[in-house]
């Protein structure tokens, strides 16, 4: 067997070291399982993102992309890696006008462009460039990590909502120029109403009268009058339309229409009241009704002959603080076309006041006390019958100002003087 000279077994030995040496130093630099590692972390972590992302460098070569990306330039790895990122996305043989990468680059900090076209004609996308420096690559190559969103769905929605805003101001537009017009309707609504309804009470001898007349809204359903039948008769008529607004204005305003015409001659007020009923029974055609009250003073005699349709019963409250209900029978007008109408008769004597209202007046609340009611409302007249004629109203103010009304209310307070009159002007009164 041939020996082996050690001289050469010593240099083989210490090229074999060197070489041990070498891998080691290089391996300590440049651990190829790590880097191995990273890059498949790298690429798993592009690909967990659904948006497409890809790793652009500075003179706009891909060098990573995801599986979003592929897709989107409808590409494959192999194809797409190494090429320009224009070239890729649009066709283009230069970058693109909206491109904002070399900002990116530049300023070192992230560049967006909100509204992109989409590469297929159809839609729009949201391009973000973030500018990336990895340690292990050479220094001086700089990254963007482009990031591209489609907007799409979103830009419709945003074309669609602005759609509907536009046409949403039109509507508000349109609206308030309708509310301006049913404002103005009311308003003359309620010029037409106060029209028909006396300025002042007549001036009939041996009795004083005042008047609290408010509407909630613009326009009501409560409606009164006086009729001087002759020197020595005079009507006094309360009513109330059922319902609120325009349609109890109209339905008291055809009321009005209809006393006016059947009370040109002195005749019992069960037969007005009757006529009344027959025509709101004829002309109206809804659910719509009327109470109302009907008296005539007779000086002469000292009687008050009335009858009442539904209404509220009106009361007397004697300068003894007596109290006398003015029932009579009888259902609301409007209802039944040959409804009939009780009549009663009432003497008098100096001193008697006459309360006649409506419902609104009592059907008020407070928190704390709840509903007010009508019994209440007779017990507080009759309280109040000693306190003189003009303090009566006002009175009743103080007492209902921290109550709430949801109803319109008419109240006629008539005292029975000596013989001369007394006549105080209606004001509304706001309780």
């Amino acid at each position: 067997m041939m020996s082996v000279p050690l001289s050469l077994l010593i240099i083989i030995a210490a090229t074999l070291l060197a070489l041990a040496v070498a891998i080691a130093i290089a391996y300590w630099k440049f651990p190829l399982h790590l880097i191995y590692k990273s890059k498949v972390g790298y690429e798993s972590m592009l690909d967990a993102v659904n948006d497409p992302l890809a790793v652009v460098t500075s003179d706009y070569i891909v060098k990573r992309a995801n599986k979003a990306y592929i897709s989107l330039v409808a590409g494959s790895f192999q194809s797409s890696i190494g090429q320009k990122c224009y070239q890729l996305l649009r066709g283009r043989s230069e970058p693109c006008t909206d491109c904002r990468m070399p900002h990116a680059t530049t300023l070192r900090k992230q560049q967006i462009v909100d509204r992109s076209p989409h590469p297929s004609g159809k839609g729009t996308l949201r391009l973000s460039f973030s500018p990336y420096i990895p340690e292990t690559e050479t220094p001086g190559i700089r990254y963007v990590i482009e990031h591209i969103r489609d907007i799409t769905v979103l830009e419709q929605l945003k074309t669609d909502l602005e759609e509907k805003n536009r046409t949403l101001a039109t509507a508000m537009r349109n609206l308030k120029q309708a509310q301006r017009n049913i404002r103005e309707d009311l308003r003359l609504a309620r010029q037409i109403q106060e029209g028909i309804l006396p300025k002042t009470a007549p001036d009939f001898p041996g009795i004083s009268i005042t008047i609290a007349y408010h509407p909630v809204a613009d326009v009501g359903g409560d409606l009164y009058d006086f009729i001087p039948f002759s020197k020595e008769k005079l009507g006094v008529f309360i009513g109330d339309a059922s319902g609120h607004g325009l349609a109890a204005a109209l339905i008291g305003t055809i009321s009005k229409m209809s006393l006016f015409n059947h009370s040109k001659h002195a005749i019992p007020p069960c037969e007005i009241i009757s006529a009344v009923n027959r025509d709101l029974f004829s002309n109206i055609q809804t659910n719509h009704y009327l109470t109302c009250f009907l008296g005539i003073f007779d000086r002469l005699k000292h009687t008050f002959t009335y009858s009442r349709a539904g209404h509220p019963i009106p009361i007397v409250v004697r300068r003894d603080g007596s109290v006398h209900q003015l029932s009579s029978q009888g259902t609301f007008a409007g209802v039944i076309e040959d409804a009939s109408y009780e009549e009663a008769v009432f003497s008098y004597q100096k001193g008697d006041r006459f309360f006649m209202f409506t419902d609104g007046i009592y059907e008020i609340q407070k928190e704390e006390e709840g509903h007010f009611g009508y019994d209440r409302f007779i017990k507080l007249l009759h309280d109040l019958h000693g306190i003189p004629f003009e303090r009566i109203i006002p009175a009743l103010e103080e007492h209902f100002s921290q109550y709430t009304y949801s109803d319109d209310y008419t109240l006629i307070v008539i005292e029975i003087k000596d013989n001369e009159s007394t006549v105080l002007m209606p004001a509304p009164a706001e309780f």
